[in-house]
């Protein structure tokens, strides 16, 4: 966790140095979570739109930071009832990548790193009983994630189609009987400045 604070602040430093040069993307997209436990899976339908600022360090090699917001939800219905369930998350990555000029317009651009994500809010909501809320004082669940992320970029001009995979590395669930991770690919569409 040291390490990926400690990324973004040599990021932040050489930003206000003045020694890189920054792109800056918005973006938006789809991306569900699978939560997975002992006893079983789930997957929830998910949507993000954030901003990121790739650095350039050297030819080529950048690093990319940023935030978005994500919001995952779900709904089923069995015998007549229904059940909804939403989540609200804010996502800071940090993706190194290396950007491969296909010709002047056209670029393919690999990238991996850390994303530190915290959840904002969470509830299920079963009926018309009151919504279980994740995170309340007696919500079960952990706020804070990290995930490893790896994906790749395409970039024609200004225009920017990305996709990739995360992968969730700390246990969701404050007990220690009870495990659980969040793993999904993510496709977006950026533009950038």
């Amino acid at each position: 966790m040291k390490k990926v604070f400690a990324i973004v602040a040599l990021v932040a430093a050489m930003f206000v140095a003045g020694n890189v040069q920054a792109q800056t993307t918005i973006h938006a997209g789809y991306a569900p979570e699978t939560f997975s436990s002992n006893t079983g899976s789930e997957t929830y339908q998910g949507f993000f739109v954030g901003l990121t600022q790739n650095f350039g360090l050297a030819k080529g090699f950048g690093v990319a930071a940023g935030a978005q917001f994500r919001m995952n939800m779900k709904s089923q219905t069995v015998l007549g009832t229904t059940t909804k369930a939403t989540q609200t998350l804010i996502d800071i990555p940090v993706l190194f990548n290396y950007e491969i000029g296909i010709n002047r317009d056209l670029s393919v651009t690999p990238f991996v790193g850390p994303m530190l994500t915290l959840a904002l809010t969470g509830n299920t909501k079963v009926g018309s009983f009151d919504p279980i809320n994740w995170y309340g004082e007696y919500g079960n669940r952990n706020r804070l994630n990290l995930n490893a992320v790896f994906g790749a970029n395409v970039r024609f001009t200004q225009f920017n189609l990305f996709g990739g995979y995360r992968l969730g590395l700390l246990d969701q669930e404050k007990s220690d009987n009870f495990k659980m991770t969040t793993s999904g690919f993510f496709i977006g569409l950026g533009y950038t400045l």
